[in-house]
């Protein structure tokens, strides 16, 4: 596994609310997504020292795991557009799909951790809902926040499994990253997103045309260069 040197030096810490002892800022975690289903878990958590951690279950194999960093002006740019979107009226989400393929998900945010108390807002920090959902647009936000984030300890590994300048055609097999396998129907209408159906489960998925690499890990059949 490949990791990114840190470009933060040291050990820095952090003094709780309310206690003594300075708290190490690799142990604080600023958020922590995760998803799982009974064919697999993902989970991402940003640390308050700018780790990000990625890891990967199926019913297989050992957990996987990688890691990045960002560097202390990225950390401080992703908590601000983080704490600016106002979460006071999400409410808990109802899961609209159920299946054994169907991920759950529990999203826990501690983005204040550190602040000043005065600049301190009350909101909620945990959310459960179903992958698929519907969300309220602020969650939706953070959501695809957190995503990108994810994807920087996700991209350099993953571009590798697909081949150089790869484009989506119909009858392509794809890998998602909780191990289901998509095949490729179509490209939408505006081309901008892609239709797979699963090949072993009734599900049927679109994603940006952008996004496809990152959400999906590698092409199964099909994929070579056009």
């Amino acid at each position: 596994m490949k990791r990114i040197a840190t470009a933060l030096c040291g050990v820095l810490l952090l003094a709780a609310p309310g206690e003594g002892q300075p708290r190490d800022l690799r142990s604080v975690e600023l958020f922590d997504y995760d998803c799982s289903s009974d064919i697999g878990r993902r989970q991402v958590t940003l640390f308050a020292n700018g780790t990000v951690r990625f890891r990967l279950w199926s019913d297989e194999e050992e957990p996987e795991m990688r890691l990045e960093e960002l560097d202390p002006d990225e950390l401080a740019g992703y908590v601000n557009r983080l704490r600016e979107i106002d979460l006071s009226e999400s409410e808990e989400q109802r899961e609209s799909l159920a299946g054994e393929w169907i991920q759950k998900c529990e999203l826990m945010l501690d983005l204040w951790e550190g602040a000043p108390e005065d600049d301190r807002e009350p909101q909620p920090n945990r959310f459960r809902f179903g992958r698929y959902d519907s969300v309220s647009l602020a969650l939706s936000r953070i959501i695809r926040i957190v995503e990108e984030i994810s994807l920087r300890a996700e991209e350099t590994a993953t571009a590798a499994e697909f081949p150089s300048g790869y484009e989506p055609a119909p009858g392509d097999v794809l890998e998602r990253r909780d191990g289901v396998l998509f095949e490729v129907i179509a490209l939408t209408s505006d081309q901008r997103g892609v239709e797979l159906w699963g090949v072993d489960q009734p599900l049927v998925v679109y994603v940006l045309r952008e996004e496809l690499i990152g959400e999906f890990v590698r092409v199964v059949e099909g994929g070579s260069e056009r």
